[in-house]
């Protein structure tokens, strides 16, 4: 069967998949193809750049046990957190800062927004996620199987956000997603990230991501399409991950 038939094929199905906390197959292939096994015992490390400056990350997975460590040094800023399962830190210019217990999932929040996109699609796991699957669709010609998610609410102050991510059919590769968020005048935005320069390291794939987007409510999520992408989003940024290294945990001293 020719790629034009499946296409044709595959764009005609319908999905009306209530959302679930269960990953959808592509999903779960997707987590497999990039990674699987070697998310939960490893650490990686790496600095995510983009127009807002540079971030040192080190990510520190074993099990379901996890430490995220997050420096951020430029201009006045001197910042350094540490999360884990039931602990948040924060230094300023090198200084402990008290974390009141209403503080703590806000710093949670400022950690995953440095470490979340870097590792995708395994934080895609995440308990909090509920998942929608809506299987095929067209993207310029090209069949893309595409994934609708949102998250229980108080699982993070960004939980109504909503996200969409697109996945190679055949190889389960994450292409590209979209995401939602909420300005400080009350209007939702959005950003679309088409993901390039992919390459393995320490056995998982890592990647870096063209950020596009509006900042204004005019384009709902389920409206992106490569012609709205094309006619109606802007660049944004350009985020890199620089110095990127995984070392499995069982080669840690």
């Amino acid at each position: 069967m020719n790629r034009a038939l499946l296409i044709t094929l595959f764009c005609g199905l319908t999905t009306t998949a209530a959302a679930t906390a269960e990953p959808p197959e592509i999903v779960q292939r997707s987590i497999e193809f990039h990674g699987g096994l070697l998310y939960t015992a490893s650490t990686a490390s790496f600095d995510i750049c983009s127009r807002s400056g540079c971030f040192a990350v080190t990510s520190t997975m074993e099990g379901g046990l996890f430490t995220h460590t997050v420096q951020e040094a430029q201009g006045e800023r001197q910042r350094w957190v540490r999360t884990t399962n039931d602990s948040v830190e924060v230094r300023e210019f090198g200084r402990p800062l008290d974390v009141a217990p209403d503080q703590q999932q806000a710093w949670r929040d400022w950690v995953m927004q440095r470490v979340y996109f870097a590792l995708l699609p395994f934080r895609l796991a995440d308990p909090s996620v509920l998942y929608q699957d809506l299987g095929p669709t067209d993207w310029q010609g090209r069949a893309l199987h595409r994934v609708h998610v949102t998250f229980e609410t108080g699982s993070s102050t960004d939980a109504s956000d909503e996200y969409m991510y697109w996945f190679d059919p055949e190889s389960a590769r994450l292409e590209q997603f979209a995401y939602t968020y909420v300005n400080t005048n009350g209007t939702r935005g959005l950003r679309f990230r088409r993901l390039h320069n992919y390459r393995r390291i320490g056995g998982i794939l890592l990647f870096d991501q063209e950020n596009l987007g509006r900042d204004d409510h005019s384009l709902p999520l389920v409206e992106v399409t490569a012609e709205t992408v094309a006619e109606r989003l802007r660049p944004v940024s350009q985020v890199r991950l620089e110095d990127p290294r995984i070392t499995p945990l069982s080669a840690t001293p």
